[in-house]
């Protein structure tokens, strides 16, 4: 019988308990690219003139318009599957 310290024990426990737990991450996504270049493009359009500024607000606002899509879409997603665990419809 083999003996083992307790903090090989420990780490052993953290492990099985970490594989029973379900880590969510969510899908990759190009919308935070596209906010930080529409961000960029607001900040060199200040300098640089108007053409550079309208560039960086229609990037600006698509990113966030696509980041908040992502997140409602997640989110009814979650509740979907919330739900059919529970057992309701």
């Amino acid at each position: 019988m083999e003996q083992t310290n307790p903090s090989e024990r420990a780490v052993q426990e953290a492990h099985e308990e970490a594989a029973e737990e379900h880590i969510h991450l969510p899908p990759p996504s190009w919308a935070p690219i596209i906010l930080a270049l529409g961000m960029a493009g607001v900040t060199f359009g200040l300098a640089f003139g108007a053409f550079v500024l309208a560039i960086g607000v229609v990037l600006l606002l698509v990113g966030l318009g696509m980041w908040v899509y992502d997140e409602i879409k997640h989110a009814a997603v979650a509740d979907a599957e919330a739900s059919h665990s529970n057992g309701t419809t």
